[in-house]
């Protein structure tokens, strides 16, 4: 018995230095958190946190600049319809005088004509139409050639050349008339030019 109690003092001897460098050498785990669906492992290390927060911070900022951009294309967008807006009212606007301008009705209201004169309006107000067409023709290609262009159309030019068809157009039509029929065919002209 004397050896087995010498046996395992040696034993312990033996052993007794291995565990304590054993112990010296392993580092405790990192303390674990709870994260949404399993367990996290806690890092404590300064640059794992700082490289974590940097990706967040350009996170942050990649996010900024995309709102930034959204808040720039909408902003250009509004921009945009809102001069297709203008543009679209200024055509309907032209396409309006186009119509007043050549609108014999209301210039012969109340006037009773011939067959003969009938005959010689007609002949003008065909001739005037083939103009007016091209007048208009003109001023959309215009227009779209101002647009893909970014400059501004000269709507006045437009404006001009039309007020000068449209007093040629009447003043041809007058010289059909007789003197009383010019008289109404002139408080006619007068009374159109005031509803515009």
């Amino acid at each position: 018995m004397k050896t087995l109690n010498i046996l395992a003092i040696a034993a312990a001897i033996v052993a007794t230095p291995t565990l304590a460098i054993a112990q010296k050498g392993s580092h405790p785990a990192p303390p674990t958190v709870m994260g949404k669906s399993a367990a996290v492992r806690q890092d404590d290390r300064a640059d794992k946190i700082a490289d974590k927060s940097e990706r967040a911070s350009d996170r942050t900022a990649d996010q900024a600049a995309r709102n930034a951009d959204k808040a720039a294309d909408k902003t250009a967008r509004n921009a945009d319809k809102a001069a297709d807006k203008t543009e679209r009212a200024s055509e309907k606007t032209e396409r309006a005088e186009l119509d007043a301008a050549h609108d014999q009705k209301l210039l012969t209201k109340g006037i009773k004509l011939t067959s003969a004169e009938k005959k010689q309006l007609k002949a003008i107000e065909k001739k005037y139409d083939a103009q007016f067409r091209s007048l208009h023709k003109s001023e959309v290609a215009a227009d779209k050639a101002a647009k893909k262009n970014g400059t501004a159309d000269d709507d006045a030019s437009f404006s001009a050349q039309l007020s000068q068809l449209k007093t040629q157009e009447q003043a041809d039509m007058r010289a059909v008339l007789t003197t009383k029929q010019q008289s109404t065919f002139d408080s006619n002209v007068a009374k159109a030019s005031t509803h515009k």
